[in-house]
């Protein structure tokens, strides 16, 4: 069944209305199949995914939606403008009808010209936690965060043909869309056009755990990113994500395209145990000062590692094998680790270095460049000359 707010069923603008035209006091439960036109009571009187946009559920209370009798065609955003309290969120969740148990309910869009997000979480939709989705041909954002919200779980969800899962941009007459106080955990995403996910405004207190995406190869346009921040946001960790392939093909004389980003104006950022692969420029691009990366890996980048802010520590990563793919027509050059802030204090701990030793371990494109080393795998005597541009310490091997 197509859903469209245009074709909107009827049932649906009656759900939970008494007979004598007055609404029911909030429900604990909302049950949704692909072509309901019931009260949503009940398995038996489901009504559709556009009763989202006018739910009478309780704090604490659920709504499920059917897996398992067929997937939801859509053509247009589900507005959310309302939720749960603190400590009693409400669950948007994909379930098996016939047993209870979670399943993901697949929601099928339309890209091109024509595409649409998903859920647009507008404000006053806070303490929400949505799990169990397929999202298919999706276009800027499975879930879009269009207005300051707070309080935001995604869990257990996948996507295929997209180009954002998770989008932040304001709607309508908003003039900023900050997510504060919000986890995505164990979402995945194939064929992502432009990134998994973007976190900007003021954005704050947020985790992304256990994500991977695979991004498609983009001919010059947008820059993609994997995991994008911007603006102000701050206090943000990524735990064991991995961005692939996030890549700018034939973009003149410097190709983008970045596992992960930060910029300047965020703060305290941290990426643990992440992974980043096959982008066209920065495995891990961070303008951020004092951004932490603890055991994670960089490989087939350009630069594995960008670092531009003032501090930035590494500690236990892993560099291999830069990738020029844009060799033959680019200005620039691949090495494991590029310093690009005057001078910065960098700090690297027991890092790892691998791939063709011809290849620079640092490239400084900067002045006052101070690096401190220590258990590195080469030791001192490999190629780390980064020039006169920067003085690298060694600790005294143990």
């Amino acid at each position: 069944m197509t859903l469209s707010r245009r074709a909107l069923l009827a049932s649906s603008a009656a759900i939970f209305v008494s007979a004598a035209g007055c609404a029911t006091a909030r429900v604990p439960t909302l049950h949704i199949t692909p072509d309901g036109t019931g009260d949503g009571a009940s398995w038996e009187t489901p009504t559709n995914l556009e009763a989202i946009e006018d739910f009478s559920v309780e704090p604490g209370g659920e709504i499920l939606i059917a897996a398992d009798r067929g997937e939801y065609a859509l053509t247009d955003a589900i507005e959310i403008s309302q939720g749960g309290r603190n400590r009693k969120p409400i669950r948007i969740r994909g379930v098996n009808s016939a047993t209870g148990e979670p399943m993901p309910a697949m929601i099928r869009g339309v890209r091109g010209e024509e595409e649409t997000d998903v859920f647009r979480l507008l404000r006053g939709a806070n303490h929400l936690t949505f799990s169990h989705f397929e999202f298919h041909a999706i276009g800027n954002g499975c879930f879009r965060v269009g207005a300051p919200i707070s309080n935001i779980t995604i869990e257990d969800c996948t996507a295929d043909d997209i180009y954002r899962f998770l989008e932040n941009t304001e709607s309508g007459d908003e003039t900023a869309a900050s997510l504060s106080t919000f986890a995505v955990r164990r979402c995945s995403a194939t064929r992502v056009q432009r990134g998994f996910a973007r976190i900007r405004y003021g954005s704050r207190d947020g985790l992304f755990e256990d994500c991977r995406a695979v991004g498609v190869s983009n001919e010059g346009g947008d820059i993609p990113v994997g995991c994008a921040l911007d603006d102000r946001a701050q206090n943000i960790t990524y735990r064991r994500c991995i961005m692939e392939n996030f890549q700018q093909l034939n973009a003149g004389d410097y190709w983008n395209g970045d596992g992960f980003s930060d910029e300047g104006d965020n703060r305290n950022i941290r990426y643990e145990s992440c992974e980043a692969r096959g982008s066209t420029d920065g495995g891990f691009d961070c303008k951020s000062n004092g951004v932490v990366l603890e055991n994670c890996v960089a490989e087939d980048n350009k630069r594995n590692f960008r670092l531009w802010g003032d501090t930035a520590t590494l500690t236990n990563c892993t560099s291999r094998t830069p990738n020029f793919r844009g060799a033959a027509v680019e200005i620039a050059s691949p090495c494991h680790i590029w310093i690009g802030g005057d001078n910065a204090q960098i700090q690297l701990s027991d890092v790892t270095i691998e791939g063709d030793p011809e290849t620079p371990i640092l490239v400084v494109d900067s002045d006052g460049v101070r690096v401190q080393v220590s258990g590195a795998h080469p030791p001192e005597d490999a190629n780390w000359d980064p020039g006169d541009d920067a003085e690298i310490v060694f600790a005294p091997q143990q």
